[in-house]
């Protein structure tokens, strides 16, 4: 189930450090991998730091496109 977060409060989700997905896309290509090495950076604005080698596929399309999303998974009840 996806729920909206406010910006303000999004850091909230990455608070802890927890693995997130890092998607990117340029020239109908796509890519999703996993990071674990992210925090949140600042408030107001809201900033997060996430770390992608610059030797991956995914670096390469964020480069390209200029832009890249970050993803955080939440846990499923069963």
């Amino acid at each position: 189930m996806r729920r909206a977060v406010e910006l303000s409060k999004a850091y909230r989700l990455l608070n802890h450090g927890p693995t997130v997905l890092v998607t990117s896309a340029s020239n109908g290509r796509a890519n999703v991998m996993a990071a674990a090495w992210n925090m949140a950076l600042d408030f107001i604005p809201c900033k997060v730091a996430v770390v992608i080698d610059k030797a991956t596929f995914t670096r390469s399309l964020a480069d390209e496109s200029g832009v890249f999303a970050i993803n955080k998974c939440a846990a499923s009840r069963r």
